[in-house]
């Protein structure tokens, strides 16, 4: 059924015409804008709710205005809402972060301690060769000590003959020239090599320093090093110094033989000199194997300071007291009046006269 609203007359008496009917539609437009007005009288009068936002802010009249204007008029005077877009809930609120600030730590009362360095694995250092006899070779007794110059020669052909072996798997000659060389005096060894003419073969030649190799260690590590630089040629035909040929042999000899020193390029001896002269100013040193340096013309190089010749000492440091032989002063007592006494004969006529007359003091001596 249809229900029918009432026609709502005025009581006005001068006008009979029918007022506006009210239509369901008209109600509830009159009830939106009731309700807005409603909205911006609490939020203007209400405090802030601090559930929602920090921050109280009153309601803008231009948003105010947009809202209104929102609702446009229709030519027949009803009220129609215009559709507008929506709007972001959320606000951009531009709020500074919150600076956190450093907490002050209070330094501790205990004493650092040094890092200690970490233990490492002490490597296998045998070679397990029998015979071999590499390792702790000063150590020795037959190639120590005084027999250390009687025995050298025989150390070196055993040297040869055990790296040829386990090293070079005998690929080298037999007998190769290995010889001592008095006149190097800071190098420890060297290797020559080249070609024959005829016929066309490659040879090497091994030198070992005899002043600065005065150890059986000495003997070995420099001798291991000039054979590496031997096999990079006869074996592989190469000469490139200390290249990439040496350094394989190097590596092998290590490998093979893991007690040796590590094989390098050059050696770090110190070298034993017999005689010393030392500045009497800026007290340095100067290092001779004999008395060849003349004090009264030459001086000191950093300080042109005077040289005096200090007293001999042993590899050690301790003093080596000078022992002279009975025949040695005698000879240097007599041996101008005896020359004197014979004029026009040789020094070997004039040593043995002294040595009849020193045997025939010595025969009487003990009567």
């Amino acid at each position: 059924m249809i229900q029918e609203f009432p026609i709502i007359i005025s009581d006005d008496d001068d006008s009979n015409v029918e007022g506006p009917v009210t239509t369901e539609e008209d109600a509830a437009d009159e009830g939106q804008m009731a309700s807005i007005e409603k909205e911006m009288e609490q939020c203007a009068l209400s405090p802030c709710n601090s559930s929602h936002e920090n921050l109280c802010q009153l309601p803008n009249a231009a948003e105010v205005e947009v809202e209104i204007s929102d609702i446009n008029m229709s030519t027949d005077g009803e009220l129609v809402p215009v559709p507008r877009k929506r709007k972001c809930k959320t606000k951009n609120i531009c709020v500074t972060p919150a600076i956190r600030g450093q907490k002050w730590v209070q330094p501790s009362k205990k004493k650092r301690r040094a890092a200690r360095p970490k233990k490492r694995k002490p490597r296998n250092t045998d070679c397990n060769i029998p015979g071999c006899f590499l390792g702790d070779i000063e150590k020795l007794k037959q190639y120590s000590g005084r027999k250390f110059k009687r025995n050298k020669d025989e150390l070196v052909q055993k040297l040869y003959t055990l790296m040829n072996n386990t090293v070079f798997e005998n690929k080298l000659p037999e007998r190769l020239d290995i010889c001592w060389n008095n006149k190097m005096l800071r190098t420890a060894g060297l290797c020559s090599s080249g070609l024959f003419h005829y016929p066309r073969e490659r040879y090497t030649k091994i030198e070992i320093s005899l002043k600065v190799c005065d150890s059986a260690d000495r003997i070995r590590d420099t001798l291991i090093h000039e054979l590496c630089h031997a096999a990079s040629w006869l074996l592989d035909g190469i000469r490139d110094s200390h290249g990439q040929a040496w350094r394989y042999y190097a590596r092998k000899c290590n490998m093979v033989h893991p007690e040796l020193p590590l094989v390098t390029r050059c050696h770090n001896y110190k070298i034993n000199y017999k005689i010393y002269y030392e500045c009497a100013q800026c007290k340095t040193r100067v290092g001779r194997y004999t008395r060849s340096l003349d004090v009264g013309r030459f001086v000191c190089a950093e300080c042109k300071g005077p040289l005096v010749l200090l007293p001999l000492t042993r590899k050690d440091g301790t003093p080596i007291k000078p022992h002279v032989r009975p025949f040695a002063k005698y000879v240097k007592l007599h041996y101008r009046l005896v020359r004197e006494q014979m004029a026009g004969i040789t020094h070997g006529d004039v040593m043995r006269t002294l040595s009849k007359d020193y045997f025939i003091c010595k025969e009487k001596k003990k009567l």
